[in-house]
């Protein structure tokens, strides 16, 4: 048996067949045969060559015969033919349109339509216009062939074949005529002039496979090598050179690559045939014509042979059995002569990028190994190989296709569980991380064209779409499930195996970015033979590049319809992932380098003491920043309105945290530890309540090792260390074993820079601020998306559960049961795929390295923010997705499942300098972009619903002596909503049946109660305008309710009424209910603002309050509120009777139970007036039915149900108030009509048309009170209630337009007209600021 292996020396094979002792079962001392030697026996192994006597023998003693070993190795190549190569080429059926007799199959760009960007030799495709078509230039009118389709975007795109007579225009394309036909992945149909569902939906990176069989007449398609079924049957045949184009439409944006056999195919299909035929070897005659693969596999084996002589990792992955074939490892000089045969014939086939990408990337793959440990050094004998006996011109060739090949299997490889944690794209990561350790191959992949679309191509991760991650995720399981089918412990081990699949590749990604850093360009280039001078650079300026045309590419990918030309969005999210890790975790982590000095190498986001940052960032016209806005406006208008000074361009500096107040003041050097370095014990890890706790221990590290990092994080803190932390991703030393020093090899050269010289050059602040914009155009909807998965998740959960319920109590019809399990399986369904998704996002987005960058970010940059705003020029160029990033940072670390840390502790211990940002800057008029003040109210207004950020609010210096004032002040057209919600928030809780209102919970605030009510005194007129606004816009609310529920009626009867309109019904009847709210709160704490001065405000409270009870209450509108609600029951579940005329009993009674108290002298009373503005019965009909309503039903157990005694004690007053108001009408009446009748001059006649008609002409504005006013200038009248009111809002006439200076009493007016006042007594009664009916400014 020995012998026959063909071994050499002693072999002792021992066989274990009992415990205490071995038997040896074979011991042979093996003598090689004839005159073979073990150097012989070496080469026979290497060069795959007969194992028959030679006449011409491979060695002369222990040195080789050159001249020999060339003859035998030139015979066995020429003894290689191929079985298959008639069939391979037999391209009988395909017709080529190709006027430069290449032959080569591309896009007919003469054919194109609309506006397409055609580039590498025109197989790249990007339509520019809103649709746009082409075919190629070949056709097939028999057998069977297919092309290859890889997916750049995602969007609608018609892939297929079409007859030349296919018309191809702006809203036609193929699969738009009856001899055309096409798949489109993201609408999941099939089109040829109709369409139907057809195959799955597509992701960017996907390879479609496009095939058509002419002999059985049929169309198919098939997706990463996946058949997606029968599309097309009854396919015609036609004439020989009139068949069927490859052809393809796309829709404004979209881009993909075609293959039509120019390199090997990604996936083929048994069966069919590349439309292009593959490349052969001329030297040979017809009849013995080889395809030049054939050669190349058996060069490459015989060099993989060659370069894995000896490797310890190749012996390691063998069979016992098989390591007993030893063969004689080469010298040097052996080495290279042997590595000579072989690369010379391989230098004419290197010339075909067939050959590479279909024979040197495998050879490559698989001597380094997909799997650890990788054989490295083999990889790199190769190339040297290569590189020493290959012309310059191959080599240049061969470095640029083999970055595009690995770069393409990146885009391209589905992300799977399959050698886990090594499969996607980890392996040829791996691969072009070891080639980039050779100075040579990183400098002259830097030479090529395509450098940085490759770049993009290796950090590019494709991800999964509803059927992948079905494959990924087959059992899931979320808290309460009871399916057969769910297991929370397949779902941990899963999603823990995904996320250290995910950690592998973005290892690699950081390596291949650190290679980049280290990477220094020579001030000489040679281009083919060309010398080109070149300015000497530092290190890191190669990535840096990089990244500046990487920011300036994707300037509008935050658009809402993005521009072409984007890279993927997987691009920024790995680039933002590998910035992150340098800036939390070092420059230096990737290295197995310790330095001596520590603190010089602490991460730089995680530095305490003097932070610094280069204003000139932000401050120079950059083409990748300058199309962005600034705080103040666009960096165009600010270069003409805001003039910087040279002081400006300095750096700014301050103490870390130095803005917070001494109690709660958190630093990484200081006592106190902010969130991202403090101890286990002292930071709560929570698990979530609703989602899969899967990710608990799968995302990032385990329980146990996030307790260690986090302690020997706190104590590196002390020290300004972080070398000795524990990293919770996979360590670099497990890709070739425990002594592997990732870049050992970058320091052997003279181009690469170490650490410390790297770390000097290399500006941080400057990583830090495109990081910013990676996240801002990249990494922003991906959380928002993820968020929006974990919030349907819930209701997903709570939809089921309800539905399982109405099961169970189910004894009705078995037709409604039915219906139920229908709906359940929906769900169930529905909910199944949200957690797969939310599963995905966490192992993706949230892991807890990534959590501790962005919480260490969120500090970084607020506190950066909090220092320019000292400074009015700097900070209004400041770009806004500083702010936006921040933001929605901030608040998807808040929101992300698991929680990186407790909800107390996320702001009071590290972010409080957040919260004062908040407050400051939401209502800076210095921020021009409405939507930016926005955005921190919105904050504002999240914040508040949790007790435990009220907290932080209220322990916040800013937010006690700011807040309030802002937030009366910012409630205007613009932000009134985000205003309401925080007001409402901060101060419910007291009102009539506010303990069941939908908004009510823990978050209410006596501090802010108290700050507001006290802003309020103070401030007499801010709270006079901002009560002003209020009235306006509930009055607005209301109407808009109002109206929606009478438009939703009248569409009705035609089943008109759209799911918008009802969505807006149920807005404004919300947003009716909280302003309400908020009035009722002013009443109860600030009566004395109705109830004492002018009487407007009780006026226009009152009016509202019987606005309000006219629509919901009367005979005519109750019924119309009571049909509504029956017809759109479930879609208006919210609205309710109650939630609406509750706060209204709420102001009444406040207002009442004032005026009762005898401590109390208040100048109006509220029933006086609800009485006065409607003499009729139904003020106290409106009213008689609040007391009827069933109150203890709709709020049931609320406390304040005990003031209904007050509301009866408040309707009998009302009532005798309304009976006096009456009575004084019918008096006032009487009077009238007695002075009417003695007017019986002319004269008096006179008086009457000067003064307006006396007492019996009418205010023509409200018609309900007489004219008493005039106004000055333009004399035009009105009562005085009405020019009151029209001025808090507007400072001109009703009636012209002019500009009012004074508004006086008519009896004055009078009296100077006919001289009877003298000048020392005149008097102007003109409204003053002093009073509550204060005027406001104009629009």
């Amino acid at each position: 048996m020995l012998r026959g292996m063909g071994s050499s020396g002693l072999a002792i094979l021992l066989e274990s067949t009992d415990s205490k002792d071995c038997l040896v079962t074979a011991a042979t001392c093996m003598v090689e045969e004839g005159s073979r030697t073990a150097l012989g026996s070496t080469l026979h192994h290497v060069f795959d060559l007969p194992r028959s006597v030679s006449e011409l023998p491979l060695t002369d003693g222990i040195t080789i015969n050159q001249f020999n070993l060339e003859m035998h190795f030139r015979t066995r190549l020429s003894n290689i033919e191929s079985a298959h190569d008639r069939c391979l080429n037999d391209c009988d059926g395909v017709f080529i349109n190709d006027l430069s007799g290449s032959q080569s199959v591309t896009i007919d760009t003469e054919s194109a339509s609309g506006s397409i960007r055609f580039s590498k030799n025109g197989l790249v495709l990007e339509s520019q216009t809103t649709f746009s078509s082409a075919r190629a230039n070949a056709c097939v009118w028999k057998g069977r062939w297919m092309y290859e389709a890889t997916l750049g975007t995602a969007g609608i795109q018609q892939l297929g074949w079409a007859t030349i007579s296919c018309p191809f225009t702006e809203g036609e394309g193929v699969g738009d005529a009856s001899d055309s036909y096409a798949y489109d992945g993201r609408r999941v149909r099939k089109w040829n002039v109709s369409n139907d569902p057809y195959g799955q939906p597509w992701v960017p990176g996907d390879v479609i496979g496009c095939c058509i069989d002419l002999e059985l007449g049929q169309i198919s398609f098939h997706r990463n090598g996946g058949s997606l079924g029968l599309a097309f049957d009854g396919v015609r045949k036609l004439e020989a050179k009139q068949g069927y184009f490859p052809a393809i439409s796309l829709s404004h944006g979209e881009r993909c690559e075609l293959n039509f056999g120019e390199r090997p195919f990604k996936h083929p299909v048994a069966g069919f045939l590349p439309i292009q035929k593959p490349p052969l070897d001329g030297s040979n005659n017809e009849e013995k014509q080889v395809l030049l693969t054939l050669k190349a596999k058996f060069l490459f084996g015989c060099l993989q042979r060659l370069v894995q002589l000896g490797s310890p990792e190749v012996s390691a992955a063998m069979a016992p059995a098989e390591r007993l074939r030893r063969f004689t490892p080469l010298a040097e000089e052996q080495f290279g002569l042997a590595g000579e045969v072989i690369c010379n014939p391989l230098a004419q086939l290197l010339n075909s990028r067939f050959v590479i990408w279909g024979n040197l990337v495998p050879f490559l793959l698989e001597v380094h190994r997909s799997e650890t440990p990788h054989d490295g050094p083999s990889v790199d004998r190769a190339w040297d190989l290569l590189l020493q006996y290959l012309p310059s011109a191959v080599v240049q060739n061969c470095v640029e296709e083999v970055m595009e090949a690995l770069a393409y299997s990146c885009r391209t490889s589905p992300f799977t569980l399959a050698n886990c944690p090594f499969g996607g794209a980890y392996p040829f990561l791996a691969l072009a991380c070891r080639l980039l350790q050779h100075s040579d191959f990183i400098l002259q992949w830097w030479k090529s064209d395509e450098f940085e679309s490759c770049l993009e191509g290796l950090l590019t991760r494709k991800g999964p779409n509803k059927f992948d991650l079905e494959a990924l995720i087959p059992i899931v399981w979320w808290p309460g499930s009871r399916e057969d089918l769910c297991s929370e412990t397949n779902m941990r081990q899963t999603a823990t195996a995904m996320s250290r699949a995910i950690s592998k590749v973005e290892e690699l990604q950081c390596e291949l970015c650190r290679s980049l850093l280290n990477f220094v360009p020579p001030s000489s280039v040679n281009v083919l033979g060309a010398i080109f001078s070149a300015p000497s650079q530092t290190p890191g300026w190669v990535f840096r590049k990089f990244l500046r045309n990487l920011l300036r590419k994707n300037r509008g990918a935050n658009r809402n319809i993005p521009p072409p030309g984007l890279s993927d969005n997987s691009v920024l999210v790995s680039v933002y992932t590998v910035l992150l890790h340098f800036l939390s975790e070092g420059l230096d982590r990737l290295m197995d380098i310790r330095h001596e000095q520590h603190h010089d190498h602490v991460p730089f986001l995680h530095r305490g003491g003097m932070r610094r940052f280069p204003v000139q960032l932000f401050l120079r016209v950059d083409e990748s920043l300058y199309d962005f806005a600034r705080l103040a406006g666009t960096p165009s208008y600010l270069s003409k309105t805001s003039v910087l000074e040279p002081g400006d361009f300095e750096e700014v500096e301050w103490m870390e945290s130095s803005a917070d107040n001494e109690e709660i003041r958190f630093s990484h050097i200081g006592k106190k530890k902010p969130c991202c370095c403090l101890e286990a014990a002292n930071v709560p890890f929570i698990n979530s309540k609703v989602t899969a706790r899967a990710p608990e221990k799968s995302v990032g590290s385990s329980a146990n090792v996030a307790g260690e990092r986090s302690s020997s994080m706190n104590a590196d803190c002390n020290e300004g260390n972080f070398e000795s932390v524990v990293d919770d991703k996979p360590s670099s030393s497990e890709r070739e074993g425990s002594n592997f020093r990732p870049l050992a090899r970058l320091f052997e050269r003279a181009a690469m820079k170490p650490i410390r010289e790297l770390s000097d050059a290399v500006k941080e602040e400057e990583l830090l601020e495109s990081m910013l914009l990676l996240y801002h155009l990249g990494l922003a909807q991906n959380f928002k998306q993820a968020s929006y998965q974990m919030q349907h998740q819930i209701q997903s959960i709570a939809q089921l559960d309800d539905t399982d319920r109405q099961i169970r109590s189910e004894k009705g019809s078995s037709e409604h049961l039915k219906q139920l399990k229908e709906a359940r399986a929906l769900y169930r369904d529905d909910l199944i795929d949200c957690v797969r998704q939310c599963t995905w996002y966490r192992v993706c987005l949230l892991s807890r390295w990534k959590q501790r960058g962005m919480y260490a970010t969120c500090m970084w940059v607020v506190q950066l923010l909090l220092e320019l705003s000292k400074n009015d020029r700097v900070f209004s160029y400041v770009p806004e997705f500083y702010i936006e990033t921040l933001v929605d940072c901030f608040h998807a670390l808040r929101r992300s499942d698991p929680p990186y840390v407790s909800p107390s502790v996320l702001l009071q211990q590290g972010l409080s300098s957040f919260v004062t940002f908040l407050v400051l800057h939401f209502n800076d008029h210095r921020i021009a972009n409405p939507e930016i003040r926005d955005i921190l109210l919105q904050s504002i207004s999240v914040l508040v619903q949790y007790k435990e950020h009220v907290n932080a609010f209220e322990s916040n210096k800013a937010a006690e002596t700011r807040m309030a004032a802002s937030l009366l002040e910012a409630f205007d057209n613009r932000f009134w909503i985000p205003v309401s919600n925080i007001l409402l928030r901060l101060c419910k809780g007291a009102g009539f049946g506010a303990s069941k209102s939908s908004i009510c919970g823990e978050s209410c605030s006596t501090f802010f109660q108290r700050l507001l009510r006290e802003k309020c005194v103070e401030d007499e007129k801010l709270f006079s305008s901002f009560l002003n606004r209020l009235f306006n816009t509930l009055n607005w609310t209301i109407s808009e309710f109002s109206v929606s529920i009478k438009e939703m009626q009248e569409h009705s009867d035609h089943r008109q009424v759209s799911e918008l309109q009802q969505k807006k019904c149920t807005i404004m009847f919300e947003l009716s209910c909280n302003l309400e709210r908020i009035l009722e709160f002013f009443t109860k704490e600030l009566p004395h603002a109705f109830l004492v001065g002018p009487e407007m405000n009780l006026i226009r409270l009152c009016e509202l309050i019987m606005f309000v009870l006219s629509h919901t209450t009367s005979s005519t509108a109750a019924e119309l509120f009571d049909s509504t609600l029956r017809q759109y029951g479930q879609s208006l579940e919210k609205i309710n009777r109650a939630t609406i005329l509750a706060p209204i009993i709420g102001i009444v009674l406040n207002l009442a139970a004032v005026t009762a108290s005898s401590s109390h002298h208040m100048e109006h009373d509220v029933a006086r007036a609800l009485a006065s503005i409607d003499i009729s019965s139904v003020v106290t009909t409106n009213f008689q039915y609040l007391l009827d309503c069933n109150w203890p039903i709709a709020f049931k157990g609320d406390p304040s149900l005990v003031r209904l005694s007050e509301l009866k004690a408040f309707l009998i007053k009302l009532k005798m108030e309304a009976e006096e108001a009456r009575k004084k009408a019918a008096e006032e009446e009487l009077q009238a009509s007695l002075a009417e009748l003695t007017l019986k001059d002319e004269k008096d006649m006179t008086a009457q048309d000067v003064v307006g008609g006396g007492a019996t002409e009418s205010c023509s504005i409200c018609y309900a009170y007489g004219v008493d006013s005039i106004f000055l200038p333009c004399k035009h009248r009105s009562c005085l209630r009405c020019i009151s009111r029209h001025l808090l809002n507007n400072q001109r006439c009703f009636f012209c337009n002019t500009p009012i200076s004074e508004v006086c009493s008519m009896s004055v007016f009078l009296n100077d007209v006919h001289g009877k006042l003298s000048s020392s007594a005149a008097r102007s009664e003109t409204l003053t600021d002093g009073s509550l009916l204060a005027k406001v400014d104009s629009p």
